[in-house]
């Protein structure tokens, strides 16, 4: 793919794309100075041999890399059909990054906006590699996680705030249970609500949670008007037909175990 400006660009940069778009896709995009006016007088043709050398360590990276970011997905799709989605992202991607551990984002960019699944493909093809994904970017977030003193107690009256390091997360699919032997289960009716966070070890856990919990976790998480956990529940309850006695009373030791777990801490 050349940029609309590709023939007012310097020799060298027209070299780089020249060279790059056949790395990306050899079989389709032939490596050749001679069929670009200029670019003969600055370069000669890579031997063959070199250039397979070339196009082999460019791939067999990506291909490793995203193969141990997405074991699951490449064990369910196959080593054939990886090799393909990977070439097909190779081709078609243009990561905004030049930092190599930020290039999962861009395969679920890619996955997202450019990929075109083949019939074979599992529907839930995007959903798992987003949860495989979010084990790397919590392992490499920045943010530090909040560390509770052992004394602080639940108060529904206070205003909470999520940790940095916690993502709460809802899939179609069982993502966090999909496996080679049970890949081919139908899509359940309910949503899975999870949350995946970093621990005080720095250990990356997932916990399943229910819908109303989930709902819980989330309305801290977006919680930018700084509203008490009771205002939340009774907001709750109102769009989901709860009761208000009845959840506040669960509330409570729910709200006591995510303090424990240094997953939430009073703003106010």
């Amino acid at each position: 793919m050349k940029p609309t400006d590709f023939d007012t660009l310097p020799k060298f940069q027209r070299l780089q794309y020249v060279f790059s778009n056949h790395i990306r896709n050899p079989e389709e995009v032939p490596y050749s100075v001679e069929d670009e006016p200029g670019l003969a007088e600055i370069a000669q043709e890579i031997e063959p041999r070199r250039l397979k050398a070339y196009e082999s360590l460019f791939f067999n990276n990506l291909y490793d890399f995203l193969s141990n970011l997405f074991p699951v997905l490449k064990s369910i799709v196959g080593d054939g059909r990886w090799q393909e989605i990977v070439r097909e992202y190779m081709i078609k991607h243009r990561s905004k990054t030049p930092l190599f551990h930020e290039l999962g984002q861009e395969f679920i960019l890619f996955l997202q906006n450019e990929f075109e699944p083949q019939s074979a493909d599992p529907d839930y093809l995007l959903e798992l590699a987003h949860y495989e994904w979010v084990e790397l970017a919590l392992t490499i977030a920045e943010e530090e996680g909040f560390i509770n003193p052992l004394d602080v107690v639940s108060d529904l009256d206070a205003v909470y705030e999520l940790s940095p390091v916690a993502f709460p997360l809802a899939y179609e699919w069982p993502v966090h249970k999909i496996t080679v032997e049970n890949s081919d289960e139908p899509k359940p009716e309910y949503i899975t609500t999870l949350l995946a966070f970093r621990d005080e070890m720095d250990q990356v856990q997932f916990m399943e949670l229910s819908p109303v919990l989930y709902e819980l976790v989330q309305s801290i998480h977006d919680n930018s008007e700084q509203a008490t956990v009771r205002e939340l529940l009774h907001r709750l309850c109102e769009g989901l037909g709860l009761e208000k006695s009845t959840v506040e009373g669960f509330a409570v030791s729910i709200l006591e175990d995510l303090i424990d777990m240094h997953l939430v801490r009073s703003v106010s």
